[in-house]
């Protein structure tokens, strides 16, 4: 060592410099609120209107934290992929805690827990998920975050002694999700009757 200070160097972009721990709780909830209008109504309806609207802030103060809408969107999506990741790896640990299913039916509800959402969110999951394309922001994010929600599976995968690859697993997935949702069909029936094809 050659008994100079040691300095951090801060890697937060200067708009973002300086601010306090209750400006960062205050760009979270923004942040969190953009998230949850992204999961329920895609990119067309994330702005800094409506979010300033559902956390009950002023619009300049939606601004100062996020200067761009790009920003917004972003950062929304590194929330959602990163809430859907945490749902397969929840999943997963409570997998690893007990003995392997068995039986096809016990092994398809395992892996379908941790592929889709809980409850009748179903359908905005999916129209959401298909409005992205149109937000380039978001597309990044959920790219970006893929790698975490694909190694969560892997890790269920090896409890059903699976060794399908993630991505044809969650492929196989969304796409009955669609299709049964297109047809009025149960998604999570439809889902389990073509995983078994795989697993």
């Amino acid at each position: 060592m050659n008994g100079q200070p040691r300095t951090t160097v801060d890697r937060r972009s200067p708009a973002r410099q300086g601010v306090s721990d209750k400006g960062g709780r205050r760009r979270a909830e923004i942040a969190e609120a953009a998230a949850a209008i992204l999961r329920e109504e895609g990119p067309a309806g994330v702005s800094h209107r409506t979010v300033a609207r559902r956390v009950g802030c002023s619009l300049s103060l939606t601004t100062y934290y996020y200067e761009s809408l790009d920003e917004m969107l972003a950062e929304a999506g590194r929330i959602n992929i990163g809430l859907w990741a945490s749902r397969a790896e929840a999943v997963a640990e409570a997998a690893e805690s007990e003995p392997p299913p068995t039986g096809p039916d016990a092994v398809t509800a395992l892996v379908l827990r941790a592929c889709l959402p809980a409850g009748d969110e179903l359908l905005g999951h999916y129209l959401q998920l298909i409005a992205a394309a149109r937000a380039i922001p978001v597309t990044r994010a959920y790219r970006t975050g893929r790698d975490r929600l694909n190694g969560a599976l892997v890790r269920v995968l090896r409890q059903v002694r699976s060794e399908c690859p993630p991505e044809l697993v969650i492929a196989v997935v969304d796409g009955a999700a669609v299709s049964a949702l297109s047809e009025g069909r149960d998604v999570r029936d439809t889902a389990a009757q073509l995983l078994r094809h795989v697993l």
